[in-house]
């Protein structure tokens, strides 16, 4: 459904583009949302989206994940281009977002990932200084999952980003014993 939600898009996003809008610097841009991105209407990859719900002290929480399964270099490529460099360079970073009340600008952070996987890296998402969503990027063969939570009152930064954590190993740890 998602594949085809986007596909029906009058303008889907020009290649290297988010639904997000541009990040400054442009060069970020890399450090997209996955499930926002032309990846989906590449058929060569397996994709698939869900969710984890009830999560937190209220019981409203939801972290959001994507999954897509390819050859390495292909994930790599779509995913993970990106130097060490680069990630310095952009610790952190705007991203634009149109809203009901016209653009507004998001401060990202990019976070050290956990020991899983090849490559992962985590962000912190923040709105005139409030942080307002977590998100963890794993690469791990041919396998690349992403995942996103709004923090607030459900779910705090820390529990989201700890969930996440042990989503993707478990996740990772049973692609591995397949």
């Amino acid at each position: 459904m998602a594949r085809k939600s986007y596909a029906l898009m009058t303008q889907p996003p020009a290649s290297g583009s988010s639904l997000l809008g541009p990040t400054e610097p442009a060069e970020c841009n890399v450090f997209h949302r996955s499930w926002q991105h032309e990846a989906q209407l590449d058929l060569s990859m397996g994709f698939a989206l869900g969710e984890v719900s009830n999560l937190g002290d209220h019981g409203v929480g939801m972290i959001l994940f994507d999954v897509r399964s390819a050859p390495r270099d292909t994930l790599a490529k779509a995913d993970f281009d990106y130097s060490q460099e680069l990630m310095a360079r952009c610790a952190t970073f705007d991203q634009t977002v149109t809203g009901a009340t016209g653009p507004q600008k998001f401060a990202i952070q990019l976070l050290p990932g956990p020991d899983i996987g090849e490559k992962a890296y985590a962000t912190r998402q923040s709105f005139n200084g409030n942080i307002t969503g977590v998100g963890l990027r794993v690469l791990a063969g041919t396998v690349s999952l992403d995942m996103g939570a709004n923090t607030g009152m459900a779910i705090s930064e820390d529990e989201a980003l700890s969930v996440m954590k042990q989503i993707a190993k478990e996740f990772i740890d049973a692609a591995r014993n397949q």
